[in-house]
């Protein structure tokens, strides 16, 4: 099964197979402007994560860390709170 992201360019409607990492699908953004749109890049494109991958750290965005983090510290202090 393939990774979390893809690239969709909206002119064709189309999107690429799943990739494991952003920078692959920059990659297949890539080939497919070049071959397509003459390297041009088509208003609208932009690398989604696609359903179903599995989630890396490194991938994520800021806004999504600083939330996991946040929402594990107040499970902890939930925690600490009802056993302490």
């Amino acid at each position: 099964m393939g990774g979390p992201y893809a690239y969709r360019c909206p002119q064709c409607r189309t999107t690429s197979e799943p990739v494991e990492t952003k920078a692959e699908a920059r990659g297949e953004g890539r080939e497919h402007r070049d071959e397509f749109h003459g390297g041009h890049h088509p208003d609208g494109e932009e690398i989604i994560r696609a359903q179903y991958g599995p989630t890396r750290w490194s991938d994520m965005e800021t806004w999504e860390k600083v939330a996991s983090v946040c929402i594990v510290l107040a499970l902890l202090v939930g925690v600490w709170v009802k056993t302490g």
